[in-house]
């Protein structure tokens, strides 16, 4: 059911009026006739493989994958690779229902509802914001963010000429935890729950005046409970639902998933850049990880928690840049003071919450967060008539080689919109390329001699990410062939080769979301002994928030060092 809010429906819209605007019950749908995510080829395929795999390999173990992918096309890939093709033909035929997916769409939406792993620091991303801090920014937007939901359901969304099918699952969405398989609800929804000192407000929001008075009344309250309830969204899935069925309060647990946002507002406190990551990311107080959170850090910083299961970097971006663009001509409307969700807890519950807060305290204690802040972004990268992206992935290379002397599977985010349901795929940003302009650049050679390998290995760089954005990595085509092969009940030698298991063992794990609302962007590590990268590079300043988990033979303080030392070495080349 769309619920209205009376006093909004004098506000300006979010979105102005455009040449093409997708209605909202045709989101899901083909509507602005993008292209199917296309099915990359098996040749093609098994070259690029290869290719992304040589770095890492010696000359032997190089000649051993190559039998291997050869083997498997003259045998079983054939088949598989066809069954996938017929699959996504027939799905074509039906683009008004969820069948009518993607290849990958159904193994990517398993693969997240799935896993068991905690939400934060394994799947959750954080962003903190430029333009919005302290308490009135807060309530503003946090007004713009239901405002911005019901201009969409009623009005719709300017056409981004991106698939559509996640805006409305954007807000009101939230994720319930099950045994084996987590599972999505979304609800329109008219109110937010804001936690403060581990106590949940049922927030209605009506006009932003009503907003910013509701905010201000929890500030002033001094109640507090000992135990977040929401604790156990900081455990392995399993633990959560384990623990939200013997709490019980279901009624009081439906309040909050039913939200249209959760709203973190933090105890007052200095923080460094490096506890301001940490907080955004993996605390255990004030949080519910299981819907997108909009948080005032103790520093009266503003940023999101993004649950990641259905939706990524570009439709947040496009949500915070609507909200910005908003003006709120506000009505007058009867102010309800919020009221607290109540929860009947026994001294049993309350054991059960104590011993979730100290298992969640020590796992999230063990994500660690060290902030890069640099002095230069494009406008100086540019001169150099070299892609910043590629600038920011060969500093990492290098950085990487410092510590560990080798270069590492490298994964890079790239947005697959342009196609119909597609979403991300990989770049593999570890190439011979790269690899060799680490070994020039950490020689005895000449500045011209390192500035030669290093625009080669930076053009490489393009050339890759312009592949993966057309649906032609690596990665997804074989996670199909692999799910596939599972399905038939067919052992194919290459998945079980360690060279092939290495190679997608993430230990650069790599995302750039640069958007000039954003101040900084993190996540956690995917594998024990890697780091997670999250960057942004502005017209004038680059940010890069560095995690490691502690006992992986990883130090994120020396990692930040050395893309810091990179950068400033790649810039003498100039």
């Amino acid at each position: 059911m769309i619920r209205t809010i009376p006093s909004l429906s004098k506000v300006s819209k979010a979105i102005p009026k455009a040449k093409a605007t997708i209605p909202y019950h045709a989101m899901p749908t083909k509507i602005n006739n993008l292209p199917r995510l296309p099915i990359p080829g098996l040749k093609d395929t098994i070259d690029r493989y290869l290719r992304s795999t040589k770095p890492l390999t010696t000359p032997s173990s190089y000649s051993h994958q190559v039998s291997l992918t050869s083997k498997f096309l003259s045998s079983v890939a054939p088949l598989l690779h066809s069954s996938i093709v017929s699959t996504d033909v027939r799905n074509s035929k039906d683009l008004l229902h969820s069948s009518s997916n993607s290849y990958i769409e159904s193994h990517w939406n398993t693969m997240y509802l799935s896993g068991r792993w905690s939400l934060p620091c394994n799947s959750n991303p954080f962003y903190i914001l430029e333009n919005f801090k302290g308490l009135q920014d807060l309530a503003d937007l946090t007004t713009k963010l239901v405002l911005w939901e019901k201009n969409m359901r009623e009005e719709g969304l300017e056409d981004d000429g991106g698939c559509q099918q996640s805006y409305p699952l954007t807000v009101s969405t939230s994720r319930h935890p099950h045994p084996t398989f987590d599972y999505l609800q979304t609800h329109s929804s008219s109110y937010v729950i804001l936690i403060k000192n581990n106590v949940y407000y049922k927030v209605p929001i009506n006009t932003a005046e009503n907003t910013r008075r509701s905010f201000e009344y929890i500030q002033g309250l001094e109640e507090e409970e000992e135990f977040n309830v929401g604790v156990g969204t900081c455990l392995d899935r399993n633990s959560w639902y384990d623990l939200k069925s013997d709490l019980g309060n279901v009624k009081s647990f439906e309040t909050i998933d039913n939200a249209a946002f959760i709203i973190c507002l933090d105890s007052p406190s200095p923080l460094t850049p490096n506890e301001e990551s940490h907080n955004m990311l993996a605390s255990y107080n004030n949080r519910w990880y299981d819907k997108h959170q909009l948080i005032m850090l103790g520093n009266g910083v503003i940023g999101f928690n993004w649950e990641h299961s259905f939706s990524d970097g570009m439709i947040w971006n496009r949500l915070i840049q609507d909200c910005e663009n908003m003006i709120i001509n506000d009505s007058e409307e009867e102010w309800i003071p919020p009221k607290p969700v109540t929860f009947n807890l026994t001294s049993s519950d309350n054991k059960m919450l104590e011993d979730a807060t100290d298992k969640a305290s020590n796992e999230l204690s063990q994500c660690i967060s060290n902030h890069l802040q640099g002095s230069y972004g494009k406008n100086v990268l540019k001169t150099w008539k070299v892609s910043p992206d590629a600038t920011m992935q060969m500093a990492y290379q290098i950085a990487y080689h410092n510590m560990h002397e080798r270069v590492a599977p490298t994964y890079e985010s790239c947005a697959t919109r342009n196609f119909w349901r597609g979403r991300t795929e990989t770049i593999r940003s570890c190439t011979e390329e790269s690899k060799r302009f680490v070994e020039v650049f950490k020689g005895d050679g000449s500045v011209d001699f390192k500035r030669e390998a290093f625009r080669e290995a930076a053009m490489r760089h393009v050339e890759i990410a312009g592949e993966a954005k057309m649906g032609m990595g690596v990665d997804r085509i074989f996670l199909a062939l692999e799910k596939e092969a599972e399905k038939m009940g067919v052992e194919v030698e290459l998945f079980n080769d360690e060279v092939y298991k290495e190679s997608k063992n993430w230990r650069l794990s790599t995302s750039n979301v640069s958007h000039p609302s954003l101040r900084r962007f993190g996540f956690g590590p995917v594998v024990g002994d890697g780091y997670g990268l999250g960057y942004l590079v502005g017209e004038d300043t680059f940010s890069v928030n560095v995690t490691n988990f502690k006992g992986g033979g990883t130090d994120g303080e020396r990692m930040k060092r050395e893309i810091e030392e990179a950068v400033d070495g790649l810039r003498k080349l100039f």
